[in-house]
């Protein structure tokens, strides 16, 4: 990361459901959020799970990001980095095209991989 991105931090808590589903919860100092929103600038996100998802035994194993339009793609603006062990992973968006994108938390939970399902991120010019 560089010291001219704007960062975000995002803490995230998961729970499965009677379904057997990860439903991922987000939020940012306390304040519960999507997990996305709307990026003007370089911008690092950093997700990291909290002390009850950790101790059930999820970790962060990777993102899947992909455009919500493919004629108006963003996604090449995006990268990620898993860090402390999987307990917090770092979403990077350069904010050079606008467009949106659906990022997808890839996590994994004694063995067994869930996906998030995908808080979007939009990319608009800055003003």
């Amino acid at each position: 990361m560089n010291n001219t991105q704007e960062q975000i931090h995002f803490t995230v808590n998961i729970v499965l459901g009677s379904d057997d589903e990860a439903n991922f919860t987000y939020s940012i100092d306390g304040r519960k959020v999507t997990g996305g929103g709307v990026v003007r600038t370089e911008t690092a996100g950093v997700y990291s799970l909290d002390d009850a998802t950790l101790a059930k035994g999820f970790l962060f194993t990777g993102a899947t990001i992909t455009d919500v339009n493919k004629e108006i793609p963003c996604a090449q603006d995006f990268s990620f980095k898993v860090s402390d062990n999987g307990r917090t992973i770092t979403i990077i968006d350069t904010d050079e095209n606008p467009g949106t994108a659906c990022l997808v938390f890839n996590v994994e939970c004694n063995g067994k991989a869930y996906k998030s399902a995908d808080p979007q991120i939009e990319n608009k010019e800055e003003k």
